[in-house]
C-alpha cells in the first residue's frame, strides 16, 4: 500500500506543481485553482491511503484521474500539446497504473 500512496502524493505535488507554473506563465488564475483543487484531492487520497483507509483512497484518486485526464485530454484537443500536459498526462496514466494494478497472485507452494 505504500507504493501506491507515495506515488498518489507525488502525482498531487505535481498537479500543484503544474498549475502554478500556468498560472506563473499565463496568469490563469483558474489553472491555478484547478491545479491546487486537483492537487489537494490526490494528497488526501494518499493519506487515506496512507492510513489503509483503501476504498475511500481510491474512490478519491480515481475522481480526480477522471477530472485531470478529461480536462487534459479536451484542452490538448482543443488547443494541442505542450510539456507541462504530456507531463500531465503521463503522470496520469502512471498514477492509474500503479493505484489500480491488481495484486498479483500468491505463488503456489511446492509442498
Amino acid at each position: 500500500m505504500t507504493l501506491k500512496a507515495i506515488v498518489t502524493l507525488a502525482y498531487g505535488v505535481w498537479l500543484i506543481i503544474a498549475g502554478t507554473l500556468r498560472f506563473a506563465e499565463a496568469q490563469s488564475a483558474a489553472a491555478l485553482g484547478f491545479g491546487l483543487a486537483m492537487g489537494a484531492l490526490a494528497i488526501a487520497a494518499a493519506v487515506l491511503l496512507f492510513k489503509d483507509r483503501r476504498m475511500f483512497g481510491y474512490a478519491l484518486a480515481g475522481l480526480t484521474l477522471v477530472f485531470v485526464v478529461g480536462f487534459f485530454a479536451t484542452k490538448t484537443y482543443k488547443e494541442g500539446f505542450d510539456l507541462r500536459v504530456a507531463i500531465t498526462l503521463a503522470a496520469s496514466v502512471l498514477e492509474a497504473v500503479v493505484l489500480f494494478k491488481p495484486k498479483g497472485t500468491p505463488k503456489e507452494s511446492n509442498a
